[in-house]
């Protein structure tokens, strides 16, 4: 436990700094109230889009490991589109491709989202094509979050935030009926391929639309402040499964959140012959708001789907399962073990104005080893410049020691238009 004690100590470390500056940032923020007061708002544009470099350097966990590959660069661009078409109807697309060089070089396609809206009424809108659907309140691990397998194509970071926003779309028709205090909405992903792509510009329709899925929702708020949501996902080959997200407001400064999810089916470890059993999973934590514009998460995650310690140690000497299990955890977006603590903390103007800190950590409590992963980011009007370091811990048979390296140094800058 005592590296999931340093997680905690690092958070309670950042508040306290920041504290220290809260005073001095009030002083900083009265300077320049009459630049802000005196600045021309512009209309937005529909369109958007950035430019992205990046060199990064991988250190090598095992010395006995050849030090080959170890540095990378890559390039990427976004672009993407959000306004009206005309009375009613709304077009919105987003779409991402990556450019990289480790040994050999790479390109790869992300086309994110595609669709257009009409809404005939007030309270009734109606979405039909490729929606990135991200479900759940919660920050490290998402159990509603039902259309998150196969969606990943490239990975540029593993903040949570990015690997939900740089992912393929699943392409669906999905109406949304409102009201005060609630909302209901059903959707239908219909089958459109039978299996994922790796050509660099394919749609890869297969990874998202392999077989035909269905998700009914709906909110209303119990009272003031409370309004969980509650899921009924299924489909071709999936056993219906019901999820509920909800957040509280403990104080003025404090939001507890719980997500969960539960139904039959296999476990990732289990062979084919196992056949389907209920299954859990559940993410629940607070996050809290200090002075001087710091925030921070604290989460405990649940998943009935992964590996348990005995299960864990036996696939330690089955090195064929292993594998297959690894690449089905990197497939589905679910936790490698059982059971997780994950801490994420945000620092806006960290010192400096304009420079934003952000810290993540996860222990494993099945194995006991930890990653830990620290950005620093400077925001210009149109360019950001960030620097990423990412370290991981415990031994080669671990889940987070199993990695070829160790340690990720990684600078990036980007710019937008």
């Amino acid at each position: 436990m005592r590296i999931a004690t340093a997680l905690v100590l690092l958070a309670s470390g950042v508040v306290s700094v920041a504290t220290a500056y809260a005073s001095g940032d009030a002083d900083l923020d009265a300077l320049t109230l009459a630049d802000t007061a005196n600045s021309t708002v512009s209309k937005p544009s529909h369109w958007r889009g950035a430019f992205e470099l990046a060199a990064a350097h991988y250190g090598v966990a095992r010395q006995s490991r050849e030090k080959t590959g170890n540095d990378t660069v890559r390039a990427g661009a976004s672009i993407s589109y959000d306004g009206a078409l005309g009375s009613g109807w709304h077009a919105v697309f987003s779409n991402r491709i990556d450019m990289g060089w480790r040994g050999t070089a790479s390109t790869i396609d992300t086309w994110k989202e595609g669709y257009v809206s009409w809404q005939p009424a007030q309270s009734i809108v109606v979405d039909a094509g490729r929606v990135n659907l991200r479900e759940g309140v919660s920050s490290g691990f998402n159990p509603t979050d039902f259309f998150k397998a196969n969606v990943l194509r490239s990975i540029v970071s593993i903040d949570p935030a990015s690997l939900r926003e740089n992912r393929l779309g699943t392409v669906m028709l999905r109406a949304q009926m409102l009201w005060a205090g609630g909302s209901l909405n059903a959707l239908v992903s219909p089958r459109l391929a039978d299996g994922a792509s790796g050509a660099a510009l394919s749609p890869d329709l297969g990874a998202t639309n392999r077989q035909w899925r269905y998700m009914i929702g709906g909110t209303q708020r119990l009272f003031e402040g409370f309004a969980p949501q509650w899921l009924v996902y299924g489909g071709a080959g999936t056993s219906p499964q019901i999820g509920v997200n909800a957040t509280a407001l403990l104080d003025d400064a404090t939001v507890a959140f719980v997500e969960y999810a539960g139904g039959r089916g296999q476990a990732l470890a289990d062979e084919p012959r196992a056949g389907e059993r209920f299954h859990s999973r559940l993410s629940t934590g607070v996050t809290r708001t200090f002075p001087g514009k710091v925030s921070v998460t604290l989460e405990y995650d649940y998943d009935g789907l992964s590996a348990d310690r005995s299960t864990w140690h036996a696939l330690g000497s089955d090195p064929a399962r292993y594998g297959a299990y690894r690449e089905a955890v990197g497939r589905t977006q679910e936790l490698t073990t059982r059971q997780s603590l994950f801490a994420y903390v945000t620092w806006e103007d960290a010192i400096v104005r304009h420079l934003d800190a952000t810290a993540m950590g996860r222990y494993d409590l099945v194995d006991h080893s930890a990653f830990t992963w620290l950005e620093a980011r400077y925001h210009w009007s149109r360019t950001d410049l960030a620097v990423q370091w990412q370290t991981d811990y415990s031994g080669p048979h671990t889940v987070y020691g199993a990695a070829e390296q160790a340690e990720l140094l990684q600078a990036i800058v980007t710019f937008y238009f």
